[in-house]
């Protein structure tokens, strides 16, 4: 594969992260195995170093923007480092070597996300978005903190940046707007990811140049991402990607439902 079209992937998936705050691991992650031919470990690996790009970049253009909330960012990215220390280690001494498990836990996350994607633009095109609903909170920092410790945790494991579980978090815990969460979640993400990816690079479980080619695309994508993601109806988009996230789960789920069909014989006796 050309290395054009991988800094391509890169440049979607930045402006996507940045848009959605997602970090453009949900994209680059099955990309890579489909267009680079990478295994499920080497990918996520991969994926992971990139998003070091996705999160500098998508950060730096909303902190120019005044959209991160630079405290909680980094209450976050505190207990996102220990977190991604711990999953890090699990995903070389169990998960790696272990495919079934690592593919079927990825399963489930798109299909988690496919659902969360698809109810949130449903709600967002009956009931339209309303940004003066949103207040800021102020929490106790260790609400936070643990908040990272789960996402770095995932990110260690997954190779994911764990976006998906932070920007509705910190709408929900923080009363942030859309753009405010995304942005803060970026923030967070940047040493998390760098602590996560130079793990699995001195694993060998990252292709070098997959992933600094996808990483230059997602700077560049970032900040196409930041300029409009004011702009985006953002229900219009996830809708797009709930029924992507549907794909992408039931194409790591279905191992498991083949091997659940092939013993579904022995489940029917206990019925």
């Amino acid at each position: 594969m050309s290395g054009l079209v991988v800094l391509v992937l890169g440049i979607l998936a930045g402006i996507i992260g940045a848009v959605l705050g997602l970090g453009g691991g949900v994209i680059m992650l099955p990309a890579s195995q489909i267009f680079l031919g990478l295994s499920t470990p080497v990918a996520i690996g991969t994926t992971l170093l990139a998003i070091v790009f996705t999160s500098f970049s998508g950060a730096l253009g909303h902190y120019r923007a005044g959209n991160v909330k630079v405290k909680s960012g980094l209450y976050v990215a505190l207990g996102g480092i220990t977190g991604v220390l711990a999953g890090s280690y699990v995903f070389k001494y169990y998960l790696a070597s272990r495919l079934a498990i690592l593919e079927s836990m990825l399963g489930v996350i798109f299909f988690i996300m496919a659902v969360k994607m698809a109810l949130e633009a449903y709600d967002a095109f009956k009931n339209g978005v309303n940004g003066e609903d949103y207040r800021v909170r102020e929490l106790p920092f260790y609400y936070l903190v643990l908040l990272g410790i789960i996402t770095g945790s995932l990110t260690g494991l997954l190779g994911l940046g764990g976006g998906f579980i932070m920007v509705p978090a910190m709408m929900w815990m923080l009363g942030l707007k859309p753009q405010e969460a995304a942005a803060t979640t970026l923030l967070a993400m940047l040493p998390v990811a760098l602590t996560g990816g130079i793990i699995k690079l001195g694993h060998g479980f990252v292709d070098l140049r997959a992933a600094l080619l996808m990483g230059t695309g997602t700077v560049i994508g970032a900040q196409i991402g930041v300029k409009v993601s004011g702009y985006v109806k953002v229900e219009v988009f996830k809708t797009c990607f709930a029924f992507i996230f549907a794909f992408l789960a039931f194409d790591y789920l279905s191992p498991l439902v083949n091997i659940l069909l092939a013993y579904r014989g022995i489940f029917l006796k206990f019925f």
